[in-house]
């Protein structure tokens, strides 16, 4: 096992440090869907959350991944070919996010919603047998759970409504994370790294 991991210890610290830079990428889009809205998260609060990442990405791609032990000017290019590398992915993360974030983003909403109100309202009554079994056998109690089951519908459809566009945004998010993740170990091995 030991030598399982040295033998991979590059790509399985890659992933973990990939993985990191991914959920600190995902906290920060969603703080600055939070703080400044939707539209903002997947524009300008995207660049800066990246721009972020690439610096954490540097800082433990250079210490642990690729072990890289350049220094002055050679850091310096280093540093260099890492953030135009990034700034490339960067380019192709702010596309996809404000494509499928933003301009497909009544579409996505649209099919976000469908999923939750389906899952919501399948799961709700499941729910209230398992919650409540005094009421489910009680006789007296069939109009309640006719009222409840009628109000279940509507009820669904508004939780749904209230985070499926947040979920879209994430969604898509996490899918331009994935091919970014991919495509900047492909040129941190191959340009910025690379072994002389």
């Amino acid at each position: 096992m030991i030598q399982f991991f040295k033998k991979h210890w590059e790509v399985l610290s890659y992933l973990i440090f990939g993985v990191l830079t991914t959920l600190l990428n995902i906290v920060l889009y969603a703080l600055f869907n939070r703080l400044f809205g939707y539209e903002a998260a997947n524009s300008w609060g995207n660049v800066l959350d990246n721009v972020l990442c690439i610096l954490f990405a540097y800082a433990t791609n250079r210490a642990f991944v690729f072990r890289s032990k350049t220094q002055g000017r050679a850091m310096a290019k280093e540093f260099a070919a890492f953030v135009s590398c990034r700034l490339g992915t960067l380019v192709l993360d702010a596309v996809i996010m404000l494509v499928g974030g933003n301009l497909l983003a009544a579409q996505g909403t649209a099919l976000m919603e469908g999923i939750l109100t389906g899952v919501l309202v399948h799961l709700h009554p499941e729910a209230m047998a398992a919650v409540t079994p005094a009421l489910v056998q009680s006789a007296s109690s069939g109009a309640a759970i006719a009222v409840i089951g009628g109000a279940d519908g509507p009820t669904a459809v508004f939780v749904a409504a209230g985070y499926a566009q947040t979920l879209w945004g994430l969604c898509v998010k996490v899918f331009s994370n994935v091919i970014v993740v991919i495509l900047n170990y492909v040129f941190s091995k191959l340009i910025v790294f690379k072994k002389k």
